[in-house]
């Protein structure tokens, strides 16, 4: 039969080396391990991102990749106005302009 308290020992051994650190690192590794399994970021990363607006996180690193990735943001949507080249300026019109050929076209 195995003698309870070694096995306690074994458990609380890990408390006791907690006792070295300060209080606001505990909490940041308890509030580092949450976010980490609950988003995949960790506290760290979370800070990163939001000063970067980029997507930070640690494990890009371990991929091989940069630590922070530019976000991809939504495709802009296209212009609502046609636009053509003239001599001297570019005219815009709300509607295709039957008049004008498809080369001069700018967008």
């Amino acid at each position: 039969m195995i003698k309870p308290i070694p096995i306690l020992a074994l458990l609380l051994w890990p408390l006791g080396l907690s006792a070295c650190a300060d209080p606001a690192s505990l909490a940041l590794g308890g509030a580092s391990v949450v976010t980490a399994v609950d988003s995949g970021k960790t506290v760290t990363d979370h800070a990163m991102s939001f000063a970067t607006g980029e997507n930070c996180s640690f494990l890009n690193s371990l991929r091989g990749n940069a630590w922070c990735i530019p976000e991809r943001g939504e495709e802009p949507e296209p212009p609502d106005q046609v636009c053509y080249r003239s001599i001297a300026q570019i005219t815009c019109y709300p509607v295709r302009n039957p008049q004008e050929t498809e080369s001069r076209r700018t967008f």
